[in-house]
Order: C-alpha cells, then structure tokens, then sequence
C-alpha cells in the first residue's frame, strides 16, 4: 500500500513539475521582446542573468527550511509568486530597471518551487533508482522545455507578450492547485539522520566535488543555449527558436526513456563525463548553424548529451547524502547548476558582444570539456 501511495504521488508530482516549468520555460521567449525594445546582446544577458543571482541566495535557503519545514508551503509559494510576477511582466512596455527587479524576484519564486519539487522527488525515489527517478521525473521538466518555449513564441507573435504572460500567469495557478494535491512530504525533521548535514559538509564530501564542477561546467554550455537561442537564430537569418528546443528536448527525453537506469548501471561518473564530452562538441557545433536542419542536428545532439548529463551528475553528487539532508543536497547541486546558468547570461553575451555568437558557442563549449575533465580526474 506505502509503495502504491509513493507510486501515485510521483505521478502527480511530475504532473505538477510540468505544469510548473511549462509556465517557468514560456519566459526563454523574453529575450525576443527586450531585442524588440532596443536592448543589445550585453543587456540581453545582464536581464535574463540576474535571476540567476537571486537563486543563489534562494536556492540554498530554501534547501536549508525544506528539509525543516516540509516540502508543499515552498512548492505553493512559488507557484503563487511565479503567477503574480508574470502578470506584472504585462504591464511593461519600455525598457527600464523594472525588468531587473522582476526578474530578481522571479529568481526567488523559482528557488522556492524547484527546491521543494526536487527534494520530495528524492523522498520519493526508491532505494537504489536514484538515477532512474531523477531521469524519469526530469523527462517532464524537459518536455516542459519544449512545450513552453514553442508555445510561447507562437502567442507573443500572434496575440503579444501582455497575453503570453497573462497565460503564464494561469498555468502557474494550475501548477500551485496541483502542488495542493500533494500533501506533505514524507521526510519530517525527526528523520535526519548523523553525519555531515551543513551544505559546505555536503559539498566536501569524497566524490562530490567532481559533480559540482561538472554541473556547473556543463552549465554554462546550457545556459547560454537556453538564454541566446531565441536571438541567435535570428541573427543567423533564422526566423524561429521553436525547432531548436523541440529537437533538443525529444532527443533528451527519448535517451531518459531509453536508459533510465544506465547511470545506477555502470556509474554516474562514467556517464556523466563521457556525456559532458558529447554535451563540449555539440554546444561548439552551434557555431556552424546557418539553416534550419543545421539547427535540428545540432539541437539533438545537445539533447542527448543533457539527457545524460544531468541525471547522472544530479545523482552523483546526491546519493551518498544522509536521508534527513537530501532537500539540502539536492539544493547544493541545483545551486551549482544555477550558478552556471547565471554567470552564461553574463560571459557569453559580453563574448556575443564582442567577438560573434561563433566564439561564444566555442567557449562555452570548452567549458563543458573542462567540466569532462574534472569528472575523469577526480578533483
């Protein structure tokens, strides 16, 4: 009976993770109407960048309450926030400070949903299948990242991005309903169990550090797809994203699919760094686009090697945590990856700026290599 109930508690949760990153991914559209505006690649980066500066400060708090708290009052506060934020994207039509400061706050709004979601996910997984849950639950989030994207790019060209982030808005109610649904986590502060709890404990920990340079490395390479794509194609005489995050997204998932497993297999350190060598050569090849179907090959070699990727590094730096401190663990992890995220937006736009989308796809995809490389070596 305890494991049916933890069976359909997964399935909602990952309903509810969709949902959630279905209204998170529709804003990868935003940087098409700030270039609308008159913002150039630099700004572009500066704007889409700051969000991830507030999620280093949310992501390691909230890690820090989750495991205290529970993990529901997260996920509906930052379902509720995400709404209301969207709704005040709306109601900008010039470029100003106003945009940074929503995008600070949407910064905290995420930290507080996706901490939660990811440590009741860990609570849920069972023993041993770490890598499979987290493969299985993340192929939502990826879908998401088609979805949104796609639809949103369709609704800001044809009804404007005030109704775009009035939908958004909508779905992140949606999202908060099902979070309702949920009830409260299964981990409750008396199940903590010894050993080193403190996040830079968990970041010290034999093996860890490896992962977290990986996620962080691999990061960088996919931030700047997930923040520049939506220009860069344009700049290539491209006229839309869409087929670039539907390609990379179905490749992605159809691996998770394929081999859930493969990571608890043969070891998350093997894949995760024969994938950050495949995830170098597909971001340098970026630089090569200039058609459609350049595109879509490009974007489904990046798919499968983050398919891979993540999952494993995720669950490398995860597994050997004590029980009472994996909302920590997986917000240390998360927080690597954010980082990555957020110092792209800045890099790889001041690279854009300067020297061509060519030279940014060839740096950040020397960085995932160095990231290969710290997993191969140990550090």
């Amino acid at each position: 009976m305890a494991a049916t109930t933890a069976r359909r508690r997964f399935a909602l949760a990952t309903l509810a993770n969709f949902v959630f990153f279905v209204a998170v991914t529709s804003f990868f559209s935003l940087p098409v109407e700030l270039h609308q505006l008159g913002a150039d690649r630099a700004e572009i980066g500066r704007i889409m960048g700051v969000f991830g500066f507030s999620t280093l400060i949310g992501i390691p708090a909230t890690g820090a309450l989750v495991d205290r708290f529970g993990r529901r009052p997260f996920m509906l506060a930052g379902a509720l926030l995400w709404a209301l934020l969207a709704l005040a994207f709306a109601r900008l039509h010039a470029l100003g400070y106003e945009f940074y400061v929503l995008r600070v706050a949407q910064g905290f709004a995420f930290s507080l949903a996706f901490v939660a979601i990811n440590a009741l996910l860990v609570d849920l997984a069972p023993p041993g299948q770490l890598g499979r849950a987290i493969s299985i639950f993340g192929a939502t989030t990826l879908v998401a990242h088609a979805v949104g994207p796609s639809a949103g790019e369709y609704i800001a060209r044809h009804f404007g991005f005030a109704r775009l982030f009035e939908l958004v808005a909508v779905v992140a109610i949606a999202a908060l309903g099902l979070f309702l649904l949920l009830g409260r986590s299964e981990v409750r502060p008396a199940a903590a169990s010894a050993g080193p709890v403190g996040m830079l404990a968990l970041a010290r920990r034999p093996g860890a550090r490896a992962a977290l340079y990986g996620g962080l490395m691999t990061a960088l390479a996919f931030g700047t797809a997930i923040n520049f794509m939506p220009v860069f194609v344009r700049s290539r005489g491209l006229h839309a994203h869409s087929p670039f995050f539907i390609a990379y997204v179905l490749a992605a998932i159809g691996v998770r699919l394929a081999a859930p497993d493969l990571g608890d297999r043969v070891g998350h350190r093997r894949v995760g760094a024969a994938a950050a060598c495949a995830f170098s050569l597909a971001v340098m090849s970026l630089s090569l686009v200039h058609a459609p179907g350049t595109l879509v090959v490009c974007a489904t070699a990046f798919g499968l090697a983050h398919g891979l990727a993540y999952p494993a590094l995720n669950a490398l730096f995860v597994e050997g945590a004590p029980a009472g401190a994996r909302g920590r663990a997986m917000a240390v992890y998360n927080l690597s990856f954010n980082v990555g995220i957020t110092l792209a937006a800045f890099i790889a736009g001041e690279i854009a700026e300067r020297a061509g989308y060519a030279t940014m796809w060839l740096s950040m995809g020397a960085a995932a290599l160095l990231g290969a490389a710290a997993l191969l070596v140990g550090v």
